[in-house]
């Protein structure tokens, strides 16, 4: 690893410079492997994502031929690039700071360096006929062309086991097009998905303004949660069926080793689950991460945790209990407006529920085509393991793009370099990377990032209140856990309030155990605050430092509509 740079860090733009961790931690919490970054995302989602922006109508294409213009990588992290959004705000008629508030809820972050080049006349011009479009549309067929296509892949696997070492790198980069191909509309849901809250927000003014998470409430259709109610459904089968719980009782690993031969009930029920989500996991947005598909106990786990939960905890009961505030805080906020006013902000409200649900539906048909570049990849890793041109299956991801034809033909030259490229990559982990980079500066140097740990952070004290994002309403009283990853979730207690660095789809299923979410990361647009009003749990996003000023076993009460957290007692 050089002192400098990881091998895979691209260069910061000199026209969009300023680039945040935020949101950008919600998909992708550590260090992309170097063949997630050579195959897919340099080559492939950040000109998706770019392509995305233009045919928004938000940028030009040649404004945005900077490698980094969208995002980037520096460190082995991926960045979003917060000037470029900001400029999107601008061209869609808001301004920087109100976009800061909806996507990164980011004190701290570097100011906005106006520029003339922020307006563009000719774009402005097309800008309200497609801000019409946002505010009113009921369709998103693009949108409905990558779901189509993305189950198609999913559908229509080859048998891999069946492929050769060459054909199964073929696989993996023959889909890499539509990884491009879906990035596009999943920018365009992403980017839309402010305009409606930023005008519904507008319009309540100052005084009414904390109605609007509790407003935004429950959109009905976003596909990350839909996940849960099927795991959900999956433990109502187990809690009723006395000998399937008694497998679970010995363990989820006892499960798995039934998984190939057993049959009927909720086997088959299980079978049927990993067909639909099994796509779906930790970190999901590298290559070199599990799937539930390829390591099913990730899934199996969450099962086991939600059998002991009551009928009552159910996510339809526990959504059907906000309903009724979502329905006064409308009434309250619509009071007094006449009748064209009150037209225009519900179809504010609707356009902002309708994207909302569009952006994770995107975000789900890339998940799935990147999904089958990896099972693709998984099994030539198994082989390359089996024959010793690899120590261990998963350092296939740790190979570039470029040195795959070599692995194909089981050359063992490369193992050398790609367990010492290993060593530096696992390194990556034990850095605290910085919040925001400014481009416009000298990037500091990796010998210049502090490891985790070196930093203090103050505990907080009884009586505390913290500040963070409003972003799901009610109010709980409960218990911290602190849980860093996915692989710690066997300590979560139900009940307990979940604080976490950051979530992505794959900890969805946890909203339903947990009373109630703190995350470190993300705002009223991030995954963890749409998934929480779905789900009815209270968030509160945007509160930095929360896993380290919080410890398990403290009480806390949290009120997700007003975005603050007060400490009760402390360990």
């Amino acid at each position: 690893m050089s002192e400098k740079a990881w091998l895979t860090d691209t260069e910061p733009s000199t026209r969009f410079p300023v680039f945040t961790r935020l949101n950008a931690a919600d998909v992708m919490a550590d260090p992309i492997t170097p063949l997630g970054a050579t195959m897919c995302w340099i080559p492939n989602v950040l000109p998706g994502w770019a392509s995305g922006y233009v045919e928004d109508v938000c940028f030009t294409s040649d404004e945005l031929n900077e490698e980094s213009a969208v995002a980037g990588f520096f460190y082995g992290y991926l960045y979003v690039n917060q000037s470029s959004v900001r400029v999107l705000g601008i061209r869609k008629g808001m301004t920087a700071e109100i976009i800061d508030s909806i996507f990164f809820n980011s004190p701290g972050a570097p100011p906005h360096a106006a520029s003339e080049s922020d307006q563009n006349e000719a774009l402005s011009a097309r800008g309200p006929a497609r801000a019409g479009w946002v505010l009113s549309t009921s369709k998103f067929e693009d949108a409905d062309e990558d779901a189509a296509i993305a189950d198609d892949l999913r559908r229509n696997r080859p048998n891999l086991r069946a492929l050769s070492n060459r054909a199964l790198v073929a696989r993996a980069r023959a889909v890499m097009p539509y990884e491009r191909l879906a990035w596009r509309s999943e920018q365009i849901g992403s980017s839309n998905a402010a305009l409606g809250p930023a005008v519904a927000g507008q319009m309540l003014g100052a005084d009414k303004a904390h109605l609007l998470v509790t407003i935004l409430g429950y959109a009905g259709d976003v596909e990350s949660a839909a996940p849960t109610y099927a795991l959900w459904s999956l433990s109502r089968t187990v809690k009723a069926d006395p000998e399937v719980s008694a497998v679970f009782d010995s363990g989820v690993d006892k499960v798995v080793e039934k998984l190939p031969t057993a049959r009927g009930g909720f086997w088959s029920d299980f079978a049927a689950f990993i067909a639909e989500f099994g796509y779906r996991g930790p970190s999901e947005w590298d290559l070199g991460t599990e799937s539930w598909e390829s390591k099913p106990s990730l899934a199996l786990a969450l099962v086991d945790k939600m059998r002991h939960l009551d009928d009552t905890e159910s996510p339809s009961a526990k959504q059907a209990s906000h309903a009724a505030a979502t329905d006064k805080a409308m009434l309250e906020a619509t009071e007094g407006m006449d009748a064209a006013t009150e037209a225009a902000f519900r179809g504010a409200i609707g356009s902002a529920r309708r994207f909302a649900g569009w952006r994770e539906s995107g975000k789900s048909s890339c998940i799935k085509i990147m999904n089958e570049a990896r099972m693709a990849l998984i099994e030539l890793g198994e082989r390359l393991a089996a024959k010793g041109v690899l120590d261990n299956s998963r350092q296939i991801f740790i190979a570039l793009d470029a040195e795959l034809d070599s692995l194909a033909l089981e050359e063992t030259a490369l193992l050398e370099t790609i367990r010492e490229r290993e060593a530096g990559w696992n390194a990556l982990k034990e850095l605290e990377v910085p919040t925001f980079l400014d481009g416009s500066k000298p990037i500091p140097p990796i010998s210049d990032v502090p490891r985790k740990g070196a930093s203090a952070v103050q505990r907080v004290s009884v009586g505390d209140v913290l500040n963070g994002a409003a972003s799901s309403q009610g109010i709980v009283e409960g218990t911290v856990r602190v849980v860093l990853g996915t692989d710690a979730i066997d300590e979560f207690q139900p009940g307990e309030i979940l604080v976490a660095p950051q979530t992505d789809p794959s900890w969805t299923p946890l909203f339903l155990v947990a009373s109630g979410v703190i995350v470190n990361t993300g705002s009223m647009g991030s995954h963890a605050m749409i998934v929480a009003r779905e789900l009815g749990i209270p968030c509160v996003g945007g509160l930095a430092g929360a896993t380290k000023m919080l410890a398990s076993g403290d009480r806390v009460r949290v009120d997700g509509a007003k975005g603050t957290v007060e400490v009760l007692e402390t360990v």
